[in-house]
């Protein structure tokens, strides 16, 4: 289920509802969000308007990855730069604070593999999943001219759990 709602001031607010949960996330001004596009890579992608994501020279991807309920952010995390160190024996990797608004708490590292790719990577956890954000270019001037409305994105993020309906009637009170 797929819900986009203009809001009065700023880019588009879309609401996905899946399997007990639903996830929202505004659109920023000048970007465009589409599901599908990348499926083999992620759940969403988004690009500045008017090119597709494949041609723009900055990308950021959305991922949910399921998690058991032991495993921890910081471990999810770890198991990424190991992945990434394989690929890329020299990368570089900080602690990133991009001053988000909201209550979500996000784990955010700048990673750079030298003369392949620069990106911001921002992680959350929430009932049975972790979300991914990826924010993504082959030149670092593109990924810092994009750091406002990947900025704008996640500090709109919402997610919602709900609980499935009760199989059987509960008694009223008398």
């Amino acid at each position: 289920l797929l819900i986009v709602c203009d809001p009065l001031l700023g880019g588009k607010t879309i609401r996905i509802g899946g399997n007990g949960f639903s996830l929202s996330i505004t659109e920023p001004d000048g970007w465009e969000i589409e599901f599908g596009a990348a499926s083999q890579i992620a759940n969403f992608v988004m690009h500045p308007a008017g090119s597709s994501w494949r041609e723009s020279p900055v990308v950021a991807f959305g991922r949910l990855t399921p998690r058991s309920s032991q495993e921890t952010l910081e471990a999810f995390v770890g198991r990424d730069t190991e992945e990434l160190q394989k690929s890329c024996p020299f990368y570089e990797a900080k602690d990133l604070d991009l001053d988000l608004k909201g209550f979500r708490r996000f784990l955010v590292q700048e990673l750079s593999c030298p003369g392949v790719r620069d990106e911001i990577v921002a992680v959350t956890e929430v009932p049975g999943f972790f979300v991914t954000f990826v924010l993504s270019s082959d030149r670092r001037d593109s990924l810092d001219g994009a750091v406002l409305p990947f900025r704008e994105m996640l500090s709109s993020f919402e997610w919602v759990s709900r609980e499935p309906p009760s199989a059987s009637p509960q008694p009223r009170p008398r």
